[in-house]
């Protein structure tokens, strides 16, 4: 009867091992995503624990955005902040401005065009984008077709636009919802119905 139950025992032990086997590399993959409290070092003062959340997220790596939540000090993370923008290049390129330059211009506007109730603007979605490409060349709202998305905010770049902070180009067009308390990036299909004269909540 006791082989029985420590024969029992040890495939229970087997079948944890091979599941959580199995598991770690999906728990691995959806690690990758950027909510707010995956990019966030608890560790760090507030002036330092959301550095990463916003533009750096696709600017960064994954070993830098891997190494910043490892940190555990804000003296590390100044020195790493440091380092990192070292990496991309001068903060004065002349005629043009170096990236963290144009990255702290680009976050102060987005602070002050799209903070929505607790968030910083250089924080939301809209703000993400606003940072890493600048601001769209055309912007327009339109009613969905979907009873309940509502208005759908539309930024469309032009396929000559160069390339952002994150080395790459625009998509041509972003769909944002509001959802809740924030507005954010839909990424799936929605059906317009056509522009509309004014923005909820008026203009930028």
């Amino acid at each position: 009867m006791q082989n029985s139950w420590i024969s029992c025992v040890a495939l229970s032990l087997g079948l944890a091992v091979l599941w959580a086997a199995s598991v770690t590399p999906a728990t691995a993959k959806k690690r990758k995503s950027t909510g707010l409290e995956e990019l966030t070092n608890f560790l760090l003062s507030p002036d330092h624990s959301q550095w990463l959340i916003g533009a750096i997220s696709r600017m960064a790596t994954q070993e830098e955005i891997g190494a910043y939540l490892a940190l555990t000090s804000d003296d590390d993370a100044s020195s790493f902040i440091e380092e990192f923008w070292a990496q991309r290049g001068p903060e004065e390129v002349w005629p043009n401005k170096g990236k963290r330059l144009l990255f702290e211009e680009r976050s102060a506007e987005a602070d002050r065009l799209f903070a929505e109730g607790t968030h910083r603007g250089r924080h939301t979605d809209r703000g993400t984008i606003h940072v890493l490409y600048g601001p769209p060349d055309e912007t327009r709202f339109e009613e969905s077709a979907q009873a309940r998305r509502g208005t759908v905010e539309v930024w469309r770049y032009l396929p000559s636009a160069g390339d952002g902070l994150d080395d790459k180009r625009p998509k041509n067009v972003y769909l944002f919802i509001k959802q809740g308390d924030l507005t954010i990036e839909y990424r799936g299909a929605i059906r317009r119905r056509g522009p509309t004269a004014i923005p909820p909540g008026g203009s930028h």
